[in-house]
């Protein structure tokens, strides 16, 4: 003959949570969840379940988690095991706090293959978001069998094993309900007995539609919000011969008082409030008291003064609200939609015209797999694969990338650029926009510009006349060297011909690494070591001048970087 076997069930403890902005209220919370422990102790249940948000927060402090791991060892003294699952509130990426204290012996996390417990087989699901319910995979889970049981005596049949199901979310027909249970039950490959919920924070039993399942939540250990107003509670689950009972178990909490004063416009407004609520002088003490104001319109009421008045009667926390200041809206009727959270956040993505690096590095901070410690890690593997492939593009011998330029002929007057000769800048035909390319490479091919050379900015002022041909790419970290063409031997080109206009250039264009020959050139410029341009400002081209008569002009170098 099976044993008698108790389960203490419970859920929705929100440890660590500091309701109201108030330590007490944390101590509160952990004081309740104690009771719960003490009370499993007393009555030697063989086990407690926990179906869900044991914190109120994924990160909660290390004085919530020391509080916690100090009473969980009492079950473990006691020798009764802690099996939960993990609720919305708590839910981290990948690694659960139920994980760490399961590796620390403390606690069990109930999964799709079952914990036994006498010839009772715990199954659980972790919360599941909204979304992903209508994919959910129920394959895996297992049929108890014999060989699991704890039994002294382990010959039960499998169809005599009691199968319990531990669930953290809100299904039909309760309220904003998520998730029908009859969908569960039809695809689970064996038949629960009942179901342990948590979620929803009142305490509730129920039938499933065939009326063969138990479904029921244990309510909340402590209140989070003035509209619970019922006592908080646990549940014992008693499985035996006589079949399976559920009872339910009330927890003392620090009380909620709510006062209502109604004004009538004839009194004074103040002292109508203060009247009704000496009326609670014995209750207010260490309470959290709402004060809610109705009635007539009238002066606007000091909300601090209020609540000072309620802490000096001794009330813990007081909470003010005028509902006679309500805000207008207009008549408009408002539409509101709701879309699911992951198409919602693509399209915003695709907004963003994210181009293959910002994709990767949003695919990584999204992914449930990739904790926050790894981020930086896995997004500097992932980027460098990325900049690999890229360079290799630039290796081909077939990449060409085509510079568009047009001429620029100097102003008669001296710019603010710090370049003489330079005052309006105006390509040769505007209605090609591909020619109105202005940048420093273009200051420094046309007038009277100094021109760097492998030792920096030194070189000779560059002749009107005399301007850039072609530009090289030399190598791939993208430095580029320009080769000059004379439309005339330098010999003839005086320093400085005023009322002269720079000749027409031919069209610059990305070649190989072969140069040209100009016709009517007298000879081939020998070709320079490129060098990296760290930038042309106008202090350090002043710097750098050196001038010097009879000597060709010094190939410049661009990053291209600047262009690209």
């Amino acid at each position: 003959m099976a044993r008698e076997i108790r389960i203490l069930h419970t859920a929705d403890t929100h440890l660590g949570y500091r309701q109201y902005h108030s330590e007490a209220r944390r101590k509160d919370f952990f004081a309740a969840f104690e009771l719960v422990v003490n009370d499993a102790v007393e009555m030697q249940v063989d086990a407690v379940v926990h179906a869900g948000d044991l914190f109120d927060s994924r990160n909660p402090t290390l004085e919530d988690l020391l509080e916690t791991m100090n009473i969980l060892a009492r079950l473990k003294a006691a020798d009764i095991p802690f099996l939960g699952i993990v609720g919305n509130h708590e839910n981290k990426q990948n690694t659960q706090w139920l994980d760490l204290f399961e590796e620390m012996g403390l606690a069990v996390r109930l999964r799709k293959k079952p914990f036994m417990v006498g010839n009772a087989a715990i199954y659980g699901i972790d919360s599941v978001p909204k979304s992903k319910i209508p994919i959910f995979d129920y394959s895996g889970f297992e049929a108890p069998d014999s060989s699991l049981s704890t039994l002294s005596n382990p010959s039960t049949p499998e169809g005599n094993f009691w199968k319990l199901l531990v669930m953290h979310q809100i299904v039909n027909p309760f309220p904003y309900a998520e998730w029908d249970c009859d969908e569960v039950l039809e695809n689970l490959p064996f038949k629960v007995d009942a179901i342990l919920l948590g979620d929803y924070h009142e305490h509730a039993i129920i039938k499933n539609k065939t009326g063969k399942t138990w479904i029921t939540y244990s309510g909340s250990t402590e209140r989070n919000a003035v509209s619970e107003k019922e006592a908080r509670s646990y549940n014992i689950i008693t499985l035996s011969e006589k079949g399976l009972e559920i009872s339910r178990r009330t927890i003392p909490t620090r009380n909620f008082l709510s006062i209502q004063v109604e004004l009538n416009g004839e009194d004074n407004p103040y002292e109508q409030i203060f009247s009704k609520v000496n009326e609670h002088l014995e209750e207010i003490p260490d309470s959290v008291v709402f004060l809610e104001i109705t009635g007539d319109s009238g002066p606007v009421l000091s909300q601090s003064e209020l609540e000072e008045y309620l802490l000096n009667k001794g009330a813990l926390v007081s909470n003010v609200k005028d509902w006679r200041t309500k805000e207008s809206f207009s008549e408009e009727v408002l539409k509101i939609t709701f879309s699911d959270p992951d198409h919602a956040v693509a399209s915003e993505i695709k907004k963003m015209s994210l181009n293959d690096g910002g994709l990767i590095i949003d695919e990584i901070v999204r992914s449930p797999d990739i904790s926050k410690s790894r981020v930086d890690e896995e997004a500097e593997s992932r980027l460098s694969k990325l900049i690999e492939a890229k360079a290799a593009e630039f290796k081909s011998p077939d990449f060409r990338i085509e510079v568009p330029a047009s001429p620029i002929y100097p102003a008669s007057s001296a710019s603010d650029s710090g370049f003489p000769g330079l005052g309006e800048l105006k390509p040769s035909d505007e209605s090609e926009p591909g020619k109105n390319f202005r940048s420093a490479m273009e200051i420094g091919f046309s007038g009277k510009a100094e021109f760097s050379g492998e030792t920096g900015l030194s070189g000779k002022t560059r002749p009107l006349g005399v301007i850039a041909g072609k530009l090289e790419i030399t190598e791939l970290s993208g430095v580029l060297k320009t080769s000059d063409r004379d439309e005339k031997p330098e010999s003839e080109l005086p320093d400085n011909e005023p009322g002269k206009e720079a000749q027409k250039p031919p069209e610059l264009a990305v070649k190989g690494k072969s140069q040209e020959e100009t016709p009517g050139k007298s000879g081939k410029l020998t070709e320079e070591k490129p060098v990296r341009a760290t930038g042309l400002t106008r202090e350090a081209g002043k710097a750098g001048q050196k001038k010097g008569k009879g000597k060709s002009a010094v190939p410049r170098q661009y990053n291209l970087g600047d262009y690209l």
